[in-house]
Formats: structure tokens, sequence, C-alpha cells
């Protein structure tokens, strides 16, 4: 007589499992977006000011536009950045200064 495996099931039950789970996926994200920065040479998510080409200046917390859950960290010119609700490529800026 063969002995059957176990069945493995989740546990739903313990909500601190969750919690910690969502808490390391933010720290997790942080990372990912301080290591984008570095490779990008631009303060994200940090106070700063923008030269765009033609003189427009912005001032305000630089963003990425788009959001995403999972970005690789790479140095992506088309990635579009925003300071309030104006978007603008990297390749659009004269300078940026980290205000803070």
């Amino acid at each position: 007589m063969s002995q059957e495996p176990e069945q493995l099931g989740l546990n739903f039950s313990r909500e601190t499992d969750a919690t910690d789970g969502l808490a390391r996926w933010h720290e997790e994200r942080q990372a990912a977006l301080r290591d984008l920065a570095q490779k990008l040479g631009l303060p994200l998510d940090h106070p700063a000011e923008v030269v765009l080409q033609g003189g427009i200046r912005l001032r305000g917390i630089l963003r990425l536009a788009q959001e995403e859950l999972f970005r690789e960290p790479k140095r992506d010119l088309r990635l579009q950045l925003r300071i309030d609700r104006c978007t603008f490529l990297p390749t659009e800026m004269e300078s940026c200064v980290r205000l803070d």
C-alpha cells in the first residue's frame, strides 16, 4: 500500500504574513526605485528643479509618469517623468537639480 503525499495548502488565517509581505514588497519597490534613480542619475521621489528645452522651469517632486509594479532598473531614455501634472522625457531636460 503506497502512502499518499500530504496535500500542501496556503495559510490565509494569519494577517501578519500578508502585512509582512506587503511591507517587504514596498521595501523592494523602494530599493528598485533608488537603483533606477542612481542608474539614470536623477533624484526620483525628491524635490527637484528641472529645466526643459525652451527654458521651461519646473519645481516639485520628480516622479515616474507611470509607475509600474515591476521595472527593470536600466537606463531607458523613453521613460516618462513628471513633476505635478507635467510629463516629459529625460531627453527633453537641459538640467535637473535636487533641492533637498
